[in-house]
């Protein structure tokens, strides 16, 4: 397939996304149903663009006499797309300059685009300079979340931003009920996979390059999951005994559910409850791929509404995995950094706050809820649990001490960037009698 196609077929998915509001993975979904050609330069081009977009957006507005109408959105986008591969993918000048420009379908905006993209290329030391940019653009993030992170976390907000324009690591979990984890590791050596081990978490290594699953040696036997180090915590926290009563709520993706199952005793009850039908297909794939479908007792519903998944009984442990802004996997979502707006944030809380308290009537007495989200916001995290407590006297947070979090006065946050795993926060709760 020539460049050119490819940047065209770039473009369109970069369009769904910025000017119609859909995710990344939905539009790269979508797009590679139909055609699979160029897999890896395609998802470079979406990922890289949207990751720098920021910046690049800067640098365009320094270069264009008047702002493009807001029909030729698409013509900007392409303009991103070029100024992306000459800035960050070191691909040959020229080429990139052409195979942009015909990738222009509006016969007047070749002109434009070839233009804009060799004054660039002109003047890149001046307009790349970094000592006069705003910090949106130096640090290609939105301002808002510049300033919600400079206040909540004044040492590290600038090693959150470098971490999160930069390519994600590729963790593994290691099911430690099947293989021990040094015998793994000489499967991955075997196979000249090169890795690194992340000691702190018993099941877990980190691949030095990201790979398909299928070519991971046990994969399609269940030995080894793809699962960032920071939902791997989980375990640790949870403090497994035999028969246990456990509710995994709001369970999709399901890989948290997958290292119960592989963590606890057979004698242990597991029900995972998730709303979205597809989603839950997906937990029934991995369910099957690690022969554990018998284990757990799957139901698709709206964890609000308790009438559609509890039959009165109450739980040993929760799992309350809430949905969030997601603003601690930027890396893996770049996209998140344009459709996420400051005023969702509390619309989030909100909604959390609700599953808090529902999730809480259906703990048992001395039982331990988890609540988790891959948000590095404290309005959704040791903010909501302190109102919690506040509101509810049978609660107690229990302290966290990690070797890579920062313990809070009320759960933890690990952040990205200190250490090898995504943005998490975790608050263990124990009802009191």
């Amino acid at each position: 397939m020539k460049t050119k196609h490819l940047q065209s077929r770039a473009a369109a998915i970069l369009c769904e996304v910025i000017l119609e509001g859909y995710s990344l993975d939905d539009a790269l979904g979508h797009a590679l149903k139909k055609n699979t050609a160029q897999r890896g330069l395609l998802q470079e081009l979406c990922y890289g663009t949207l990751r720098h977009y920021d910046r690049l957006i800067y640098i365009l507005d320094r270069l264009l006499q008047k702002p493009l109408k807001k029909e030729d959105r698409d013509i900007e986008i392409l303009l991103l797309l070029g100024l992306y591969q000459l800035q960050e993918l070191h691909m040959p000048e020229a080429v990139s300059v052409a195979e942009t420009v015909n990738a222009v379908h509006k016969t007047w905006a070749k002109g434009l685009v070839n233009a804009v993209l060799r004054n660039f290329l002109r003047a890149k030391a001046s307009l790349t300079a970094e000592d006069n940019m705003p910090e949106s653009a130096l640090y290609s993030h939105p301002q808002w979340m510049l300033e919600l992170w400079q206040k909540a976390f004044p040492q590290h907000w600038q090693t959150i931003c470098k971490a999160n324009n930069e390519r994600p690591p590729m963790a593994l979990r290691i099911n430690l009920a099947r293989i021990e984890k040094e015998a793994y590791c000489a499967l991955l050596t075997e196979n000249n996979i090169a890795f690194h081990d992340e000691p702190s978490i018993p099941s877990a290594v980190i691949l030095d390059k990201a790979m398909s699953v299928e070519s991971l040696p046990g994969f399609n036997e269940g030995l080894v999951s793809v699962q960032d180090c920071g939902a791997q915590i989980l375990i640790s926290l949870l403090d497994l005994k035999p028969e246990l009563n456990i509710l995994d709520a709001c369970s999709a993706p399901g890989g948290k559910l997958l290292h119960i199952l592989e963590s606890a005793d057979p004698s242990v009850k597991v029900t995972a409850v998730e709303i979205d039908p597809n989603r839950v297909l997906k937990i029934k794939d991995n369910l099957q791929r690690l022969q554990y479908k018998n284990r757990v007792k799957l139901i698709t519903a709206d964890i609000l509404n308790t009438k559609a998944w509890s039959e009165g009984e109450c739980y040993d442990r929760i799992i309350a995995d809430v949905p969030c802004s997601a603003t601690g996997v930027i890396r893996r979502h770049p996209d998140i950094k344009l459709l996420r707006q400051e005023e969702d944030i509390d619309e989030f809380a909100a909604t959390q706050y609700e599953i808090l308290e529902t999730l809480w009537l259906a703990l048992k007495t001395e039982g331990i809820l988890i609540y988790i989200t891959c948000s590095i916001c404290p309005q959704e995290n040791e903010e909501l649990i302190k109102q919690f407590l506040i509101y509810n006297p049978d609660a107690q947070c229990l302290p966290i001490v990690a070797e890579h979090g920062l313990t809070l006065e009320y759960g933890c946050q690990f952040l990205p960037g200190l250490y090898a795993g995504d943005g998490f926060y975790y608050a263990k709760l124990q009802k009191l009698a």
